[in-house]
């Protein structure tokens, strides 16, 4: 790592039910439902093309993006059967603050049973005690009570209006 540059290597990570993974591009119908939901449009700015030709793009791109210290996206899997569930990753990262900005989605069928926490929090914790990266920012608008939620249970704390941190203790 340069000081101008975070690039975090792939890893893959597992609780006992989810498992965190690079994107295939065997994902893309899962990440072309994702754009096309209006939960997680809500919380996010999918692009104006959202079908599944942009979206193998886009993961075919996912390498470049971490490589370039831009982006940081890893699958939240099912650990029985690898089916997508939902994204955690990191979409900003803040070399001088050695900070990142977390975000995260779920399909519906994976919402209100602790997939996104567990998600949340593991990349969160093999972030703080594993890369140069001090403080994991969650930018949560209020209107998204469950996101604050998960931040919450995956041990963030408010910093600023809107915006949850976590940091290396």
């Amino acid at each position: 790592m340069n000081a101008e540059l975070i690039v975090l290597e792939v890893a893959e990570l597992a609780t006992e039910t989810i498992r965190l993974r690079p994107w295939r591009v065997g994902d893309a119908p899962s990440l072309s439902m994702a754009w096309h939901d209006p939960a997680i449009i809500a919380g996010s700015t999918p692009p104006p093309d959202r079908s599944e030709v942009a979206a193998r793009r886009w993961i075919e791109g996912c390498d470049e993006r971490r490589r370039a210290g831009v982006a940081f996206d890893l699958v939240i899997a099912a650990l029985e059967d690898d089916r997508v569930l939902g994204e955690v990753g990191f979409s900003r990262f803040d070399p001088g603050r050695r900070a990142a900005l977390m975000g995260w989605w779920v399909h519906e069928e994976a919402r209100g049973v602790g997939v996104a926490t567990a998600a949340v929090a593991l990349l969160a914790d093999w972030t703080l005690e594993s890369t140069p990266i001090d403080h994991v920012l969650a930018q949560i608008s209020v209107d998204n009570p469950a996101s604050e939620r998960v931040a919450s249970r995956a041990r963030f704390e408010p910093f600023a209006p809107g915006v949850w941190r976590r940091s290396r203790s």
